[in-house]
């Protein structure tokens, strides 16, 4: 069509060709956005043809664009391919072609959460600069706006090797939120879940802090964190993190498989997709997309097709670390915490009743986990709204049974696996439907069931990480720090106000003093002292402040630390006592959730150090940490790690004591434990 024909007949013959019908504009148009895309070389060249070419302000060929990339393999095309399209996209914003917006949104969707393989990670790359360079263009398209930063905010989580990208779009999604926090708004209480992830990002705490502190410098229209928490989240934000591959394998299971037969295919989809430590972060997104975006229909309810909450269910199984079982959890229930029967739906709370209701009878201990997940955070999620989110979570309650659900609520107080203490809990004011509302007004705490429950032990642990080298002795990298630092001359009353542990500013003194007004037993005060452990691995607080708290609870509670029997103790043989709990008992525990991998994160330092501290100020760790190591890992591990936290001149000392202890008490797990050591 085009060979040995001067530019003028050229463009004459390319002008009749797409004149003679639309389907031979069509064909053209094809042609040329193919051309473009697949021989760079004659990029301009064809951009040129198609600028003549073109009827309809190139409608067609974004269409085109569309439709690639809108494709389920888009994840195969050529990473030549995606520069070329990339800088097509620039060159149609520069004519403001209509519709490329679409294009765009399309594209934000293909960058897959949780995947740091190299493709992915060019696809975050030309999504940034692509935003950065066509900024204001961006910037005319609200619902873009809000969808940029919902995606960056969530992408920047899986970048923390990469610190070039992550630095990029924390820049990038910062900006945005500051210049265009009016049009952010839209994504509602999703939009503070993201935040809260990356709220410590140096990129993002500033801007955290003005929402919490100082909401009118960031609009005039926005009066504060509570105005987005009560916005639900509209499903396309929530759509947004999950591929249309995904969406596609997702809705086969959930509006064709019956309830005996989806496992198969749920193990197939958690192998493609989450089957590495970096795609976790996607569980949550996934729990949000079923939550809030897949509805089914009637027809679907009434079939035999697998349910929601079944398919979250088996979902949950497959969570191993803590922190993703903690974010999976809030994931959801978060439309709970801020439920109005006026703006948000049923369906968005449906999967939570149903999973608590129906794991009664077979998987109690997942009802009582989140009662207990409930129950907390309606207290410590935001301390300032904690009578609206007690409200909020009634009001759930009690539309799921008003619009049919669930039968009734009091099958779960009554049940006879529930704990006696639970249902005296939850059922102590009345067993009628009204004090639904105020059934988290009360502080009570649950059965002492471990994140393990929710999937193997450390013992059955089939990640295959071992808890020693091949020689047996603990692993070269082990040996964290030194020595801790110093504890500098702070009271408990100043690390009480220690405000670094909560995020939205509250301090540890609202969760002692709420505890302390209960009158609390050994077994409420230990589960208290775990929760402040748990919290401080994965915040910034001050060591030295925390041990100063702890090392205070103990000495206000010596009588009940004296107490010999415990569960690990009888877990040995060696002890016909009873199975009370000591108070180190559940401090150890929390540690051994951060100490029994391999991989040395942050938090397994912070909480190592935290035991050596406690041992400085007097809190005999060392040969409970001992038999602790050896009694739930089987090997003692973790004791190394904690001893290698002495400084040198004090490390035979320390094992000599210790061992000491254990051989007098314990003569048969002395002689492993020497073996392993």
């Amino acid at each position: 069509l085009v060979a040995g024909k001067s530019q003028t007949e050229l463009h004459e013959t390319l002008q009749r060709k797409a004149s003679e019908s639309m389907h031979r504009h069509g064909e053209l148009v094809n042609g040329l956005v193919y051309g473009i895309l697949t021989v760079p070389a004659e990029g301009n060249t064809y951009l040129r043809h198609l600028n003549i070419v073109s009827r309809d302000g190139f409608a067609h060929a974004i269409s085109r664009l569309k439709l690639l990339a809108t494709a389920h393999r888009f994840a195969r095309v050529r990473p030549e391919v995606r520069s070329q399209l990339f800088w097509l996209l620039s060159e149609l914003v520069k004519v403001s072609a209509h519709g490329m917006d679409q294009v765009v949104l399309a594209l934000t969707r293909q960058v897959r959460s949780g995947d740091v393989t190299q493709g992915n990670v060019k696809l975050c790359w030309f999504m940034v600069r692509f935003a950065r360079a066509n900024y204001a263009w961006l910037s005319t398209f609200p619902v873009l706006v809000a969808t940029t930063v919902y995606m960056l905010g969530r992408l920047a989580l899986d970048h923390s090797r990469i610190p070039d990208l992550r630095a990029a779009e924390c820049e990038l999604a910062a900006q945005l939120l500051r210049e265009r926090f009016h049009e952010c708004c839209m994504i509602g209480r999703d939009l503070v879940r993201m935040l809260q992830d990356v709220a410590r990002i140096p990129e993002f705490h500033d801007l955290w802090q003005d929402i919490l502190q100082r909401p009118q410098s960031l609009s005039p229209l926005f009066a504060g964190i509570e105005q987005l928490l009560r916005t639900p989240t509209p499903p396309m934000f929530l759509a947004n993190r999950i591929t249309y591959e995904m969406e596609t394998r997702l809705r086969f299971i959930l509006e064709n498989l019956p309830a005996t037969s989806y496992s198969r295919n749920l193990m197939w989809f958690v192998q493609r997709y989450l089957s590495t430590p970096e795609s976790e972060s996607l569980f949550s997104d996934l729990i949000r997309y079923i939550i809030g975006v897949f509805h089914p229909s009637n027809a679907v309810l009434a079939s035999n097709v697998v349910p929601r909450y079944v398919f979250l269910g088996g979902l949950l199984r497959f969570i191993r670390s803590p922190v993703v079982a903690a974010n999976a959890k809030l994931a959801l229930f978060y439309d709970w915490l801020f439920y109005d029967p006026k703006s948000d739906t049923i369906m968005n709370i449906e999967p939570g009743v149903l999973i608590i209701a129906q794991s009664v009878d077979k998987y109690t201990f997942m009802t009582a986990l989140f009662i207990e997940f409930l129950a907390y955070e309606s207290d410590a999620y935001s301390p300032e709204l904690v009578p609206a989110i007690r409200g909020s979570i009634g009001l759930a309650m009690q539309d799921a049974v008003e619009k049919g659900v669930i039968p009734s609520i009091m099958p779960i107080y009554e049940h006879l696996r529930i704990e006696v203490d639970i249902q005296q809990n939850l059922a102590a004011e009345t067993r009628t439907l009204d004090p639904v509302s105020r059934m988290f007004q009360e502080e009570f705490s649950i059965s002492d069931i471990e994140l393990a429950s929710e999937g193997p032990t450390d013992a059955e642990n089939t990640n295959g990480i071992s808890d020693t080298t091949e020689e047996g002795g603990a692993p070269e990298d082990a040996a964290l720090v030194a020595s801790a630092e110093p504890l500098p001359e702070i009271s408990v009353e100043q690390a009480l106000e220690d405000t670094s542990l909560w995020l939205f500013g509250s301090t540890l003194q609202t969760f002692v003093d709420s505890v302390a007004a209960a009158e609390p037993d050994v077994k409420q005060i230990g589960r208290s002292v775990k929760e402040i452990v748990d919290m401080f691995a994965q915040s910034e607080a001050s060591i030295s402040a925390i041990t100063r708290v702890l090392a205070s609870i103990f000495s206000d509670s010596l009588d009940m630390e004296d107490a010999e029997t415990n569960a690990e103790l009888a877990a040995t043989g060696e002890s016909s006592d009873g199975l009370e709990h000591d108070l180190l008992h559940y401090i150890l525990t929390a540690a051994a959730d951060y100490a029994h991998t391999t991989n040395i994160t942050n938090s397994t330092q912070r909480v190592l150090q935290l035991l050596v501290q406690l041992t400085e100020a007097k809190v005999d760790v060392g040969f409970r940490w001992l038999l602790h190591s050896v009694v739930n890992a089987g090997k003692p591990v973790q004791y190394a790690r904690y001893v290698d936290q002495y400084a040198e001149g004090t490390l035979q000392a320390v094992l000599v004591r210790d061992l000491g202890v254990l051989q007098g008490q314990f003569p048969g797990l002395f002689y492993a434990a020497v073996a392993e050591l």
